[in-house]
């Protein structure tokens, strides 16, 4: 829908207990839920770059790739969020990257929430 936000945008994602405790996979879209209440929703893809440097790719239909290599993000801490036009990088403790994807087009791909229901976070 839209390229992310400045990287100062995103920067909330960081604050308190930053790490991934919980990942939902739908037909459709990934959701990861942080420990400091935040919540990023993927809808049209991501990479995951392991903390050895293998990259794994995956589209908007989970159900048809195959094993999904993204589990050691687990309690991992995000140490670093980095925007650039239609990616979003977050940089984890173990030197694992999640690399989240957005295009231009009409429909959203996806959302960036923060804590608690706060007013924080945008879609893209």
């Amino acid at each position: 829908m839209t390229p992310f936000p400045p990287s100062e945008s995103v920067a909330f994602l960081l604050e308190g207990d930053a790490s991934i405790s919980q990942v939902v996979f739908n037909a459709t879209n990934m959701l990861f839920r942080l420990a400091n209440g935040c919540q990023i929703d993927v809808e049209l893809g991501l990479t995951y770059v392991s903390g050895a440097g293998v990259v794994f790719t995956y589209d908007s239909e989970w159900f048809r790739t195959e094993a999904v290599h993204i589990l050691p993000l687990i309690d991992k801490k995000i140490v670093a969020v980095e925007t650039a036009d239609l990616e979003m990088v977050l940089s984890f403790e173990n030197g694992a990257k999640l690399i989240v994807r957005s295009d231009v087009g009409p429909y959203e791909a996806g959302a960036v929430l923060g804590p608690n229901d706060s007013r924080l976070g945008f879609y893209f």
